[in-house]
């Protein structure tokens, strides 16, 4: 320890007549000190800044797969939907198809005479009366054939209507 302060004494004139250079020295240390810090601090923030750069294209690219794959679910959905609904209006246009032909009504013309009878007769459709009801109501096929593809698509829309809200 006397050693230690007996360099002191000997350095004390020194130290008394450059002190500013030593006191620039300690400031000049500790900015690199802090300027090192700095850099290394820089550094850090770059690195997180790439990490969460990555991370957002990470997580973009996998939302995007969602939804990719979730249009694609609901296509295929979509898709068996319209079969089912293109086999159901078949059906249903076969239906009318039937009925219409099973229940057509023919007017009898005036110049057709007695022969629109047994043609009537022959066809299998009753030919029109002269003493129709009232309330009677004639439909031409495309009327019947449109209610049908009316009627199948609102049946249709109901039904899924209900897997939306049971």
């Amino acid at each position: 320890m006397s050693a230690l302060l007996a360099l002191l004494q000997g350095l004390w004139p020194a130290l008394r007549s450059y002190w500013s250079y030593g006191a620039l020295a300690v400031v000049s240390l500790v900015a690199w000190h802090f300027d090192a810090r700095a850099v290394a601090n820089a550094d850090a923030v770059r690195s997180q800044a790439a990490q969460f750069a990555q991370a957002q294209a990470d997580a973009t690219a996998a939302a995007q797969k969602a939804l990719k794959d979730e249009q694609a679910a609901y296509a295929a959905k979509a898709q068996e939907a319209d079969n089912a609904y293109q086999t159901q209006l078949a059906d249903a246009r076969g239906a009318a198809a039937q009925y219409i032909s099973a229940h057509s009504v023919r007017p009898q013309t005036a110049a057709s005479g007695a022969g629109a009878a047994p043609a009537a007769a022959q066809s299998g459709s009753a030919s029109l009366s002269a003493s129709l009801p009232a309330d009677t109501v004639l439909v031409s096929p495309g009327d019947v054939q449109a209610c049908t593809d009316a009627t199948t698509y609102a049946l249709k829309a109901h039904d899924w209507a209900d897997t939306i809200n049971p």
